[in-house]
């Protein structure tokens, strides 16, 4: 893919970042940031938000299907916690 084409493909994609290589081909990585499709995060480092604060940071064990919900792998003396989408809160990653 040359500059210009790299450059198209960024223009038109959502919630995705293009990173260029040395030799000008791009490929494109997923952007940081709020993430609506919960579905798509197991096994990605996420953060978990209520209301614009922090509540938990941790690996994504497992989503519903319908991405409604999602489970955040234990960690040390922390246990699995779940999320509910219709609850307020928002994954960023």
């Amino acid at each position: 893919m040359n500059s210009q084409a790299a450059l198209e493909a960024a223009r038109g994609a959502t919630h995705l970042d293009l990173e260029l290589d040395g030799q000008g081909r791009g490929t494109l990585k997923k952007a940081p940031g709020l993430r609506v499709d919960w579905s798509r995060l197991p096994g990605r480092s996420v953060e978990v938000r209520l209301r614009g604060e922090h509540v938990a940071s941790g690996v994504v064990d497992q989503s519903a299907e319908d991405g409604s919900v999602l489970w955040i792998a234990a960690e040390g003396i922390s246990t699995r916690r779940i999320f509910d989408k219709s609850s307020g809160y928002q994954i960023w990653v």
